[in-house]
């Protein structure tokens, strides 16, 4: 009988270990990319005149949950208790190139029940040590309800900003040209027709 309980301790405590051994690991994977990690797995965009951004991107690896919430913060909806509920962000890429900020291409999924998918991407500035500056949404395509959204955006060597707004609600179609400038310190500033 004495036996038997040791037995039964012994495989308790066992057990316990394994546990905490899956919940430190699980831990683990949770660690948040730092700002470095973070420029070092998003590949450099370079383009010699200009850029076009659409939302009809591919299979691009997710990032963390813990990261976008330290990262991309502003991206996400305020006010909800669970913001990354049906959506999936990635970086698309970035550029450094600029002295006072770097520039990342970020990609928003949204899932809804009824399979119709939103994608939005953004433009995201940071500071150099990974503060927030500023987001733009540059590019949205998909269909909600009775909308239709097709958003591109031209990004220009100069850091000028081209925004083609095509959206149609309930059988009308609106369309929309915006300019944009990146100010040197990693601002969107509306920008008039030249």
């Amino acid at each position: 009988m004495a036996v038997s309980k040791q037995v039964y301790i012994y495989r308790m405590k066992f057990r316990l270990f394994i546990l905490m051994l899956v919940l430190s690991l699980c831990a683990r994977t949770q660690m948040t990319l730092s700002y470095e990690q973070l420029l070092e797995n998003t590949p450099e965009i370079s383009f010699t005149d200009s850029l076009l951004i659409d939302a009809q991107i591919k299979e691009i690896p997710a990032l963390d949950s813990a990261s976008v919430k330290k990262w991309f913060n502003a991206v996400l909806p305020a006010g909800s208790k669970n913001r990354l509920k049906n959506r999936t962000y990635a970086t698309v890429g970035k550029i450094t190139s600029q002295p006072n900020f770097d520039l990342f291409v970020l990609l928003e999924e949204k899932k809804r029940a009824d399979s119709s998918r939103v994608q939005v991407v953004y433009f995201i500035t940071t500071k150099k040590d990974g503060q927030f500056i500023a987001k733009l949404e540059a590019a949205v395509n998909g269909e909600r309800k009775q909308s239709g959204y097709n958003i591109t955006s031209l990004l220009c060597k100069d850091y000028k900003i081209v925004q083609d707004s095509r959206i149609t609600v309930n059988d009308k179609s609106y369309t929309d040209m915006t300019y944009y400038k990146i100010n040197g310190g990693g601002r969107f500033i509306l920008y008039p027709k030249e």
